[in-house]
């Protein structure tokens, strides 16, 4: 009997577990915040944290970005990761924001060149990220799009090379990425470069369609900021802290440019 009621609560304690497991979709690798390979970067293992602390285990769902609203939207999960209102999910499904990206123009420091603004990119050589075209907003694309000088590549690591082995004048992409790549290079390469900001800082925020689950990730992110847990996991990932900052700005227009124009 008594063994029987043993079996029986590890039984009710393994139900609970797998209760508590939560499916979190997850853009795809963006070194150091998303490392697909190791399941972690500074996004996945503060919302890991996060959860662990409400008493949930994740699951991440790492897919190609631009498809986690949809897949939020068809209810078969329980969180989506890096969000914003601009895409295509309801605003009420948003959490507080917890992160933030600030995409830059890096130039070698050695070529002394001014960019202050969009206009002062014209006639450069540039190496942008993958959709950087389609996703920086007109001004941006009515620069570079007849610029017979301007790449996308998808690896941003090779981004990182070109330019430090000065094949480019300008490399575009997130400012935590870029040091983070950087960073890995041979010492003879670590080159002094400069950073242009030209583009605001952007926050994003989780999708949890569940308003209970939603306001305790809420609580649960305060208290991590509060107690400086959220800057420790920073740290430990070498970031600038991009989500309280002065250069936190929105004056610049971010509305994607419709695709059609791609075309």
């Amino acid at each position: 009997m008594r063994r029987s009621l043993i079996l029986l609560l590890l039984l009710l304690v393994t139900s609970a577990s797998y209760g508590k497991r939560l499916d979190v979709v997850v853009g795809w690798d963006k070194p150091p915040y998303v490392i697909a390979a190791q399941n972690s970067g500074f996004e996945v293992e503060l919302v890991r944290a996060i959860f662990t602390e409400m008493g949930y285990e994740i699951t991440p769902i790492y897919v190609p970005f631009g498809r986690t609203a949809r897949i939020v939207n068809s209810g078969s999960v329980d969180v989506g990761l890096t969000l914003t209102p601009r895409h295509d999910i309801d605003p009420a499904l948003l959490s507080n924001e917890y992160i933030a990206y600030q995409n830059v123009a890096v130039t070698l420091q050695e070529r002394h060149l001014n960019i202050s603004t969009l206009q002062d990119l014209s006639g450069k050589s540039i190496i942008a990220f993958q959709t950087a075209k389609s996703i920086l907003g007109e001004a941006f694309f009515n620069v570079v799009d007849q610029q017979p000088t301007y790449l996308e590549l998808a690896e941003q690591k090779r981004q990182v090379s070109l330019l430090l082995l000065g094949s480019v004048d300008v490399a575009i992409l997130d400012r935590n990425i870029f040091h983070y790549i950087k960073s890995q290079f041979p010492k003879k390469q670590q080159y002094a470069t400069q950073i242009h900001e030209i583009f605001p800082v952007s926050t994003y925020s989780a999708a949890i369609p569940d308003p209970a689950l939603r306001h305790q990730f809420n609580t649960t992110l305060a208290r991590f900021i509060a107690d400086g847990r959220y800057q420790a996991l920073l740290d430990n990932f070498g970031l600038e802290n991009l989500l309280f900052t002065p250069i936190r700005q929105e004056a610049l227009p971010l509305t994607p440019v419709q695709p059609l124009n791609f075309r």
